[in-house]
């Protein structure tokens, strides 16, 4: 033994060195140099650890030795993390530059900066390889890139490179200098995975070298590591190569374990090593790793396609090999290393693979991927006939959206196929059973529609049903909920009525407007002014004239002949306040004929209520002005305040043809209103369009028609919207009327109108019912509209009919108001509206309820004669009802004793 052979080393993984003493020559090599020494581009794509580095490394130590410049670029030095096209291509350049040994010719960094603004990384690639490469090297270039696979995990796309290539491939017709270059790729891929973009040309240039496994006539070198190590080498290497089928890794390394074994005298068998060293507990102690490589191809880099590869293989196992038809899944099955393809059919590429990857593997790797496992398998065990083992509802569903993008075997497809047509037969089945079942609820819906039709729901629920919404309603007015609206429905009725007001001839005005003011000169007007226009007026003889002026301080000049006036005018009379703040009357003014001004106004600011009197102290009354006048118009009439018999509390006083009935805080509209003083409800005549009126300057100058004021109540006030003596009353809601406030002096003029209207003319004082009588009234109404509800069946004419009582109701109240009556118009309307739509809504649900019982009845009946769809159809009722009548429908079919194993529910 030499003592070279005695230093023998087999080589377990990387690249053999071109001198390595174990390296096997095959025919690939020879093809491989001819090929590329002549220029022809070649690519090497096998599976790992199939001698590729190492063939690289011979065919580089040979060209160059024919004088051929040889770069080695390998792209697993380029990275995959933050790596940017340019910093890839430019790696390249590198590797070139140091390759061919040109930095002493050029400074590529910045040649490649000069370039990079205006061309693109691949365009900036070409141009080096063009001007600089082929320019500066005279030989012919060989450029090796190895690892050819890693372009398809970086991050961007690299189709650019290898239509590159092609395209140095196709310069080499019109440019010599490409016929220089040449390129050798090698690596794990399929080459038309090469260009991912199905758009572009396929990368098909170039000569595939085919790399087999060791041949008997190739492993001479081997032999040599046995050789005085074990005896008959010659067999035991034999026997290697048949359990390896050539493999140049697993050969090598059984080789070593051999002579490891050998040395330790434990080497019995060649098989005997496999199993203990490789095929036994495998995972643990495949160093270098080589079988977990194949396995982790297989399950883990597309694990869509997962499925497919196992199934594949599966299919292998069982058959011994199957024809080679080029698929997807079989190029990956070959790049894993786990088939070979020989003579146009795939097989397991050798015994090892096929102990180790065998059949329970490869069971317990599909049960492990596949959801439904144990089904598919006893499926397949019945021959495929059993359909109970099928998928069914939702784990069919799951087990499809599983599926979904996923590259399955033939079985598994199989068995979804199958699995699918029986969930179809069966959801036919269903539908049968489905629609069957819809059209016995529809049926008895029907009918128990047209028998539910025929009823009425009791008489006894109207006086429910109005009592019902009579109390809120009635709670809302108690609690000033509703003044506000029955205060504007008065407002309105006012305005409505003014329409139909005649003009007071029995009272007239004298306005004290803006020009009166401007002529006097000031305000106040002096009290000469005022006593030469209350001597003219004295002079046509009125019934009593009353100055609605305050004159507790005298205004000069002419004060002196305003005493006078007033001690010689018996039937004058003026004003005061008694109302914070309060204002004395003139000093010189008899105190029998001074009336206070004062007025009651509402919370919303309007006046409506007539304030006539006041209590000034335990002994003493006030009287305001218009009431001090209507009473000494009607004393010259003969007629004189009585009080009303049996009332005790003097609320009530006849005077003439009225009884006047004092006004009490929750009267009409009014909820706990301020009642103090003897108060009534307004009943306005009008604005002071309904009085005759005449302008001071006129009086002065004594323009008006003699006889004028002659026997009428005469009223003297200020218009003038400076002064601002205005009170808001009904008619600014009105849409007849203005929206400008009434003066004070017109305010005065209506309630004096109002008495006396009503004590001659029998014209009507507003007057309300007592609150029970009130509640009736609007009882009454709720009733009507809930037997308006009950008796009409169509909505439609339910809503029309209420808005006809509503109008009817309105027309009622507004011809009470004209007879002097303020009805309660708001609470009723909202009655007889709440009260239809209540007695609607219980009539439905009643209806609805029996309605339902009709439905389960029938339905019930029906099971007799179609138990399953008859169950079905209760079991839709069940689901549409709420859960008080689902708990009723448990209970009757327990009572019917309907066995609720028959109601499926079919999804």
């Amino acid at each position: 033994m030499t003592a070279a052979k005695s230093n023998f080393e087999y080589q377990i993984g990387g690249s053999l060195e071109s001198s390595a003493p174990s390296y096997v020559k095959r025919r690939a090599d020879t093809e491989f140099y001819e090929r590329l020494k002549w220029g022809q581009f070649c690519y090497v794509l096998n599976s790992r650890q199939m001698g590729k580095s190492s063939l690289r490394v011979q065919m580089m130590q040979r060209l160059q030795a024919e004088g051929i410049i040889c770069v080695f670029i390998d792209l697993t030095g380029m990275g995959t993390q933050d790596v940017t096209p340019e910093k890839w291509y430019a790696g390249i350049v590198q590797s070139l530059v140091s390759s061919c040994q040109l930095h002493s010719k050029i400074q590529w960094r910045s040649w490649w900066r000069e370039r990079r603004d205006l061309l693109s990384p691949v365009q900036c690639l070409s141009k080096f390889i063009e001007e600089v490469l082929l320019v500066e090297v005279k030989q012919n270039i060989v450029i090796f890139i190895d690892e050819i696979d890693r372009v398809l995990s970086q991050n961007f796309s690299l189709d650019d490179f290898f239509a590159l290539i092609r395209f140095f491939f196709q310069q080499r017709e019109v440019n010599y200098e490409y016929r220089r270059l040449t390129f050798a790729l090698l690596g794990v891929a399929n080459p038309n995975e090469l260009i991912q973009d199905k758009t572009q040309t396929p990368f098909n240039i170039g000569k595939a070298i085919e790399l087999q496994g060791f041949q008997p006539d190739e492993v001479q070198p081997l032999m040599d590591g046995l050789n005085q190590r074990v005896s008959n080498p010659e067999a035991v290497l034999m026997q290697i190569l048949e359990w390896t089928g050539g493999q140049p890794f697993l050969t090598q390394k059984l080789c070593q374990f051999i002579v490891l074994e050998s040395t330790a005298q434990r080497f019995s068998s060649v098989e005997q090593v496999i199993r203990s060293h490789i095929v036994e507990n495998w995972e643990s102690q495949d160093e270098p790793e080589h079988l977990r490589t194949i396995r982790d191809r297989i399950l883990y880099r597309n694990e869509k396609r997962t499925g497919r590869l196992l199934e594949l293989y599966q299919q292998i196992l069982r058959q011994g090999e199957i024809y080679a038809d080029g698929t997807p899944e079989q190029i990956e099955l070959r790049l894993s290393g786990l088939v070979v393809e020989e003579q146009r059919k795939l097989k397991v590429y050798n015994r090892i693979y096929k102990a180790v990857f065998n059949h329970s593997w490869v069971e317990r790797k599909l049960a492990e991927l596949r959801p439904y496992a144990e089904a598919i398998a006893a499926w397949s065990a019945s021959a495929c006939q059993d359909e109970s083992y099928l998928l069914r509802g939702q784990v069919l569903q799951d087990t499809l959206a599983w599926a979904l993008g996923k590259s399955l075997g033939d079985l598994d497809y199989q068995f979804l196929a199958a699995s699918q047509e029986l969930a179809k037969r069966q959801a036919q089945m269903s539908l049968q059973a489905l629609a069957q079942a819809n059209k016995l609820l529809a049926q008895a819906r029907q009918k128990a529609k047209l028998e539910v039709l025929q009823r009425r729901i009791g008489l006894f629920w109207i006086p429910r049903v109005a009592i019902c919404v009579t109390a809120p309603i009635l709670l809302l007015r108690f609690g000033g909920l509703l003044q506000g609206g029955e205060w504007n429905m008065l407002d309105q009725f006012l305005g409505w009525r003014l329409l139909l007001e005649s003009p007071e001839k029995r009272i007239a005005i004298v306005t004290i407007d803006e020009e009166d003011i401007q002529k006097a000169g000031k305000w106040p007007i002096p009290d000469g002014v005022l006593a030469k226009a209350v001597a003219n007026i004295k002079a046509q003889k009125p019934r009593a004239i009353g100055l609605d002026i305050i004159r507790d301080l005298p205004v000069e000049p002419g004060h002196q002949d305003l005493v006078n006036i007033f001690k010689s005018t018996p039937n004058l009379y003026g004003i005061e306040k008694v109302v914070n703040p309060i204002i004395a009357p003139p000093p010189s003014l008899n105190a029998k004929r001074v009336g206070f001004a004062d007025q009651v106004v509402d919370a919303d600011g309007k006046v409506r209520r007539a304030l006539l009197s006041v209590n000034l102290s335990q002994n003493e009354t006030g009287y305001s002005l218009a009431m001090k006048l209507a009473q000494h118009y009607l004393e010259s009439e003969g007629i004189t305040i009585e009080l009303v018999e049996n009332d005790r509390q003097r609320q009530r006083l006849r005077w003439g043809k009225a009884v006047f009935e004092r006004f009490v805080g929750n009267d009409g509209g009014y909820v706990h209103a301020d009642s103090g003083g003897y108060q009534i409800l307004l009943n306005f005549r009008g604005n002071q369009e309904n009085f005759a009126t005449f302008p001071l300057r006129d009086i002065l100058a004594k323009r008006i028609p003699p006889d004028s004021l002659r026997d009428r109540l005469v009223l003297i006030g200020t218009t003038a919207a400076s002064i601002k003596d205005v009170f808001y009353t009904p008619y600014n809601s009105s849409l007849f009327s203005s929206s400008q406030p009434m003066t004070g002096v017109t305010v005065h003029a209506n309630i004096i109108s109002q008495i006396i209207s009503a004590v001659i003319d029998g014209r009507p004082l507003l007057r309300v019912w007592q609150k029970p009588i009130e509640w009736l009234w609007i009882l009454v109404w709720a009733g009507l509209g809930a037997l308006v509800s009950r008796q009409l069946r169509s909505s439609m004419a339910i809503a029309s009919s209420i808005i006809l009582a509503g109008g009817g109701l309105l027309g009622i109240c507004f011809l009470a108001f004209c007879l002097g009556w303020w009805l309660p118009l708001i609470p009723s309307l909202l009655v007889l509206l709440g009260s239809a739509v209540t007695l609607e809504l219980v009539t439905y649900e009643q209806l609805e309820r029996l309605q339902f019982h009709h439905i389960l009845a029938l339905l019930l009946e029906m099971c007799q004669d179609h138990p399953l769809t008859g169950a079905i159809a209760i079991e839709y009722l069940k689901q549409s009802e709420s859960q008080d009548n689902q708990a009723f429908i448990e209970q009757q079919l327990r009572e019917k004793q309907l066995a609720t194993s028959t109601i499926e529910v079919v999804e």
